[in-house]
């Protein structure tokens, strides 16, 4: 292996470049860097992809199909009963009532229980969107504070042939042992398969970890279950796995990181 001209920490410096955390002398280096080492202008590129796909937000998830219709049964059944239905005459069962009132419609009533079903449909919508954000703060909070600590171990990953639109950002964390994946186009999975990352250093692949994203644009993370994955220089793998098969790799090969970092 080629040893390069660049310091260890310059990943670190890049994420801080990226996210306009360094001193005027550490962002010239940097600058400096990106015009000399085409491996560092391809790195800033994937860090401001990634940062900007989190600036942008989380994909906007769909409410449950059926929340509008549960919101509306419960609006309705809080409504005031119709008269008929508490036995009280109507205009055409009253003596002397004037024959044109059997057609009037409670229009107040029915109005006031759309307005109901409307408030609370608006209400069940902001409290599962401020859900929504308060976890998309704290993924994008953790993904900023993994990305500026110069220990941390940065990783590109790019599909293979089974996922040639997948792209992914894996920060491994030696220290305290865990694994940080910031993931775009890669499809989720049904409930008995899962994405496995794998360590390949000079052996067999060591198993790392599993996950699934749930939206097009998802971060996971999770303890390292060996040490091996936070020991340097290995290749990170992805490939899709049975849930319930043992920590062996047998599946497609989806993702893989550019080389040993």
């Amino acid at each position: 292996m080629t040893s390069s001209p660049l310091p260890d920490n310059w990943q670190s410096l890049l994420a801080g470049y990226v996210l306009d955390d360094l001193t005027a002398e550490e962002a010239a280096q940097v600058e400096q860097w990106i015009e000399q080492y085409p491996e560092v202008a391809t790195e800033l590129a994937a860090l401001q992809a990634t940062w900007g796909s989190l600036a942008l937000g989380p994909t906007p998830i769909a409410p449950p199909p059926d929340l509008r219709d549960r919101t509306l049964a419960a609006a309705m059944a809080a409504a005031p009963e119709p008269a008929m239905a508490r036995g009280i005459p109507v205009p055409d069962q009253v003596p002397n009532a004037v024959p044109g009132d059997r057609r009037r419609v409670p229009w107040g009533r029915l109005g006031l229980a759309l307005g109901w079903a409307a408030t609370a449909l608006a209400l069940a919508l902001a409290l599962q969107e401020n859900q929504r954000l308060r976890l998309a703060l704290r993924q994008t909070e953790a993904v900023v504070a993994s990305f500026s600590q110069p220990a941390n171990r940065l990783y590109t990953l790019a599909g293979t042939e089974a996922e040639p639109q997948a792209t992914a950002r894996l920060v491994v964390n030696p220290a305290e042992q865990t694994a940080l994946i910031v993931t775009t186009d890669l499809p989720s999975l049904s409930e008995d398969q899962v994405y496995r990352l794998w360590a390949l250093a000079d052996s067999d692949p060591v198993f790392c970890g599993e996950f699934n994203p749930a939206t097009a644009e998802d971060t996971n993370q999770w303890t390292l279950p060996d040490a091996v994955c936070s020991t340097a220089p290995v290749q990170m793998l992805i490939t899709t796995e049975r849930a319930a098969d043992p920590p062996i790799p047998a599946g497609e090969l989806v993702m893989r990181s550019e080389g040993r970092e």
